[in-house]
């Protein structure tokens, strides 16, 4: 598929995906020598309360300390790194409507939850703060 950082994905490759993900979520929860961040941003709806669900029992399938990471970020510096060029380079979206609210996202309620707003912090400075907590709950 060719992608410009606009297009949206199209309706028929949704199946190809989730067959793509299963297959990758059975290699990951059988191979438990490293560990794995996968990132989304989940919707508040049936499908992605499902994908939250896959990917908590694929952690507790490897034995894996589960740590769903909720991210904040204001509209404007969503935008702002929304919208960088390189971003593209990485087949991720640059299109601006995507900073759009778009309706709700998933409610989480898990003990190990992380709530950070990223908004005046550097990707360093988040993944940092992401890494803390994560130690804290490995030390527990």
């Amino acid at each position: 598929m060719q992608y410009d950082g606009y297009a949206k994905i199209p309706d028929f490759a949704w199946d190809t995906i989730a067959s793509i993900r299963a297959e990758v979520f059975d290699f990951l929860a059988h191979h438990t020598k490293n560990s794995y961040v996968l990132t989304n941003c989940l919707a508040d709806t049936q499908e992605d309360r499902e994908l939250y669900g896959q990917v908590q029992q694929m952690a507790q399938t490897r034995g894996s300390l589960f740590i769903p990471v909720q991210i904040q970020i204001s509209k404007e510096e969503h935008l702002k790194r929304l919208t960088r060029p390189e971003r593209r380079e990485r087949w991720k979206s640059i299109d601006p409507s995507d900073a759009e609210d778009n309706g709700p996202l998933i409610s989480i309620s898990h003990p190990n939850l992380f709530s950070l707003n990223v908004s005046n912090l550097s990707p360093k400075d988040a993944a940092e703060a992401i890494m803390n907590h994560i130690k804290i709950l490995g030390q527990k």
